[in-house]
């Protein structure tokens, strides 16, 4: 099986809003606001979101599995989030590949920092950062997650 990570642009609009609906549908259910909001999205503000955010997503034959957004926060600093992989992927390294790429497009865009935040009591999470050299900060972020950070510069 051969596994590849890509940036979608905003011709990809409709596969990224299957995915992204798919990771929150998984992730936090449909009942949650944050579904809500973003299943009612328009073509316009999907594209937006391709426009104005770097999005990846990891492709098993071709076939989306995963995601990762990353946001140009200031001309210092890149800020990670949304990594999601469906559950049958998972432990196979790809999430460790899409971090890795949305911290390369971090370089590409001159940041000296990457940030993220993570569930404190998620532990394979955390391994994945940690093992590409994220490091936690000393400021806990809201409702029990941890801020982790990474020096591109």
């Amino acid at each position: 099986m051969t596994f590849r990570v890509a940036r979608l642009h905003e011709s990809d609009w409709q596969l990224f809003a299957a995915m992204r609906l798919r990771a929150l549908t998984d992730a936090v259910g449909e009942d949650d606001s944050s579904y809500h909001e973003e299943v009612i999205f328009t073509a316009a503000q999907w594209r937006r979101r391709l426009r104005d955010h770097a999005q990846f997503a990891a492709l098993l034959e071709d076939r989306p599995v995963g995601l990762i957004g990353a946001q140009l926060e200031s001309a210092e600093v890149v800020y990670l989030y949304s990594l999601w992989l469906e559950p049958t992927v998972r432990g196979r390294g790809l999430a460790r590949r899409l971090v890795a790429a949305a911290v390369d497009w971090a370089g590409e865009c001159r940041v000296r920092t990457v940030k993220l935040r993570v569930a404190a009591d998620n532990a394979v999470a955390r391994g994945v950062y940690e093992s590409l050299g994220f490091r936690a900060d000393e400021n806990t972020a809201p409702d029990g997650e941890l801020a982790m950070s990474l020096s591109v510069s």
